[in-house]
């Protein structure tokens, strides 16, 4: 399915970059306080750009398939990282106070950084568009049902957070509207439509689509060197937790799925979007519904870690199947 000497080759790159984000956090050249602000710029300008470029790269022959699955799939995966991250809470025997907390880190993954990333340097331009028709359906799910996951873990969480019901829709429709998502659906009609865009729109989106990754693992490597790794690296639990919905899950989702979905492109972004880390947003999130911020926080980093060894051994699981 992927040429795994490829793979490893391109993982290699992305740990390179992250290093060189770390020796930049290091040295004073990257800082804490300007993180929001590249956060920003890719999340609102280099990601939506990445995306629409993508579209130039999908074979009109082969996408329609493609799509189709991507679509079955992306209405899946919520759902599927919601389970994997149930039976890692209940085998851990996490603390009920912490499970709303963990359940929320097992399904706010990093698809859209790293992920992105991962795809592009694996698959190519063409999985990007298709991870952008699974991010789009699944934060639906997301900024809906992965709240109430996140708020279910205690009495804390239910007293802490006493918005009104109306407020609450209010955030979760501005969560799910984001100009990723809106640059998907523009995406989708115009590889639908068959709408001729002018090759200038699509340079420029492509130049500026190509910092996204550079600057996606330079932030992951910023984070490293604000982490204090001692404790983190201690904390057993969450290492059990990602091992079991990071690698396990997605191995046991890509045996179940491979004899079914005949789009091997749509079920390799399927799961190595699976086994995309717990995103960097989960604390602050976290931390707003009034829990516990520095869980999924120090989940982050352990995934992000481990998502260096569990891509490659899921590629080479699907290379040789």
């Amino acid at each position: 399915m992927v040429d795994i000497a490829g793979v490893l080759g391109s993982m290699f790159s992305l740990i390179i970059v992250t290093i060189l984000g770390y020796i930049a956090a290091r040295v004073g050249c990257l800082t804490a306080d300007i993180r929001p602000k590249i956060s920003n710029l890719i999340f609102n300008i280099t990601l939506p750009c990445t995306v629409l470029s993508s579209v130039g790269e999908v074979d009109p022959s082969t996408g329609g398939d493609a799509i189709a699955w991507s679509i079955v799939l992306g209405a899946a995966i919520f759902f599927v990282m919601l389970v994997a991250a149930a039976v890692a809470v209940a085998v851990l025997r996490v603390p009920v106070e912490q499970r709303g907390l963990y359940l929320f880190q097992g399904v706010l993954t990093n698809t859209g950084f790293i992920g992105f990333a991962v795809l592009d340097s694996v698959f190519g331009g063409a999985s990007v568009f298709l991870g952008s028709i699974f991010i789009a359906i699944s934060n639906v799910f997301l900024y809906s049902l992965g709240i109430a996951a996140l708020t279910s873990g205690g009495a804390s969480g239910a007293e802490a957070h006493r918005a009104s019901l109306a407020e609450t829709a209010r955030t979760v429709l501005r969560n799910m509207l984001n100009v990723p998502l809106v640059v998907s659906l523009i995406a989708m009609v115009v590889f639908f439509a068959n709408i001729p865009v002018p090759a200038s729109i699509m340079q420029a989106a492509d130049m500026t689509g190509g910092i996204t990754a550079p600057l996606a693992m330079m932030l992951v490597g910023l984070s490293i060197a604000d982490a204090d790794l001692k404790s983190v690296l201690a904390e057993w639990r969450l290492w059990g937790f990602t091992l079991i919905r990071f690698l396990i899950a997605p191995l046991v989702a890509f045996l179940a799925l491979a004899p079914i979905v005949p789009s091997e492109l749509a079920l390799g972004v399927f799961i190595v979007l699976l086994a995309m880390p717990t995103g960097s947003m989960a604390g602050p999130i976290a931390a707003t519904y009034g829990q516990d911020g520095d869980i999924p926080a120090r989940g982050t980093i352990v995934s992000t870690l481990a998502s260096f060894v569990i891509v490659p051994i899921l590629m080479l699981v699907m290379t040789m199947a």
